[in-house]
């Protein structure tokens, strides 16, 4: 897979955070999540989405964009993804409707998109007024989404900035700057569209194809893309299954920029648990996310300093 990418169409290929790799030290013993309780499995939502705070990324897109009188005013048309703080950054939202506002795109700050108990679309609260004097572009010009461009962005909108908030990652406030882009791809750091990003090949350390990332898990609280879902295929030909892995488990690949490398023994992913691409498990439930991490050997995202929220909550 090649994606093509320059400052003009950012339509391009996305590298992974790398933060730690995924097993250090041999793992524990492997052990399969049990299926939620069956008060829980009624939790889930219709059409396989997942419920409580986590979200499918293929579910934000296209998702109708409301206004806080609950009039539609747009939809969103993309996630901007920072792949090494391994966050969400920015929904791009059209508006059309009430809101009419020409052909353009605008990034907003995602914290400022508010999830619903309709699935179908998304909360913005957001003036046709303030959207005439917004930050926006057409969609065949996307911007650089450095600091600075992010920075206006965040402060028309009057929010902090996603990458203010403390992290365990070792993140350089200055790491994306105008030269994270070339004509071809992104350089080792850098931002990715999500709908570009979906479709990324996945190796193992040898460079052999285990298949590749089928869509991603969002915390919409926070933005924190926590899992990154695979369907393996290649050396492995596990079906028709699909994966959850814990996106810390992802490395940029070092010999091609268009993949991502997961570092986990053959025999263990073959053993690993998955589930059927209509039926997917409760992804808010802490008991089955403690036990997918501790599978891989990683520590649960919700234990990181920018999650303080009670972890048995499960809902924001």
């Amino acid at each position: 897979m090649h994606w093509k990418l320059n400052a003009a169409t950012f339509a391009a290929s996305c590298l992974f955070l790398g933060s730690a790799a995924a097993f250090a030290q041999t793992p524990p013993a492997p052990t399969k999540p049990q299926d939620p309780a069956p008060a829980s499995r009624e939790k889930r939502e219709a059409n396989d989405e997942v419920v409580g705070r986590v979200r499918r990324g293929t579910k934000l897109l296209n998702c109708k964009v409301k206004n806080t009188k609950g009039e539609e005013i747009g939809k969103v048309e993309d996630l901007v993804m920072d792949r090494e703080a391994g966050t969400v950054g920015y929904a791009i939202l059209s508006f059309g409707g009430t809101f009419g506002v020409g052909e353009s795109l605008f990034a907003i700050p995602f914290a400022k998109v508010v999830r619903t108990d309709d699935a179908t679309c998304v909360v913005a609260d957001l003036t046709k007024a303030q959207l005439e004097k917004a930050p926006k572009f057409a969609a065949d010009t996307w911007p650089t989404f450095d600091r600075n461009y992010g920075k206006s962005v965040h402060d028309y909108y009057k929010a902090s900035p996603y990458w203010d908030v403390p992290t365990t990652a070792s993140l350089d406030p200055t790491h994306i700057s105008k030269d994270a882009l070339d004509k071809d791809r992104l350089h080792a750091r850098g931002m990715c569209r999500m709908s570009k990003a979906i479709g990324t090949d996945v190796e193992d350390t040898g460079g052999k194809n285990l298949g590749d990332i089928d869509d991603f898990v969002i915390d919409d609280g926070t933005g924190r893309v926590v899992y990154a879902v695979l369907s393996f295929g290649g050396i492995l030909g596990m079906g028709e299954k699909l994966f959850a892995i814990p996106f810390s488990s992802l490395t940029r690949s070092e010999k091609d920029d268009d993949k991502v490398v997961l570092d986990v023994a053959k025999d263990r992913l073959k053993a690993a648990p998955g589930f059927d691409k209509k039926n997917w498990p409760n992804m808010a439930d802490r008991q089955w996310g403690a036990d997918i991490h501790k599978y891989y050997g990683q520590d649960p995202f919700w234990n990181s300093s920018k999650d303080k929220r009670d972890p048995n909550s499960g809902t924001h």
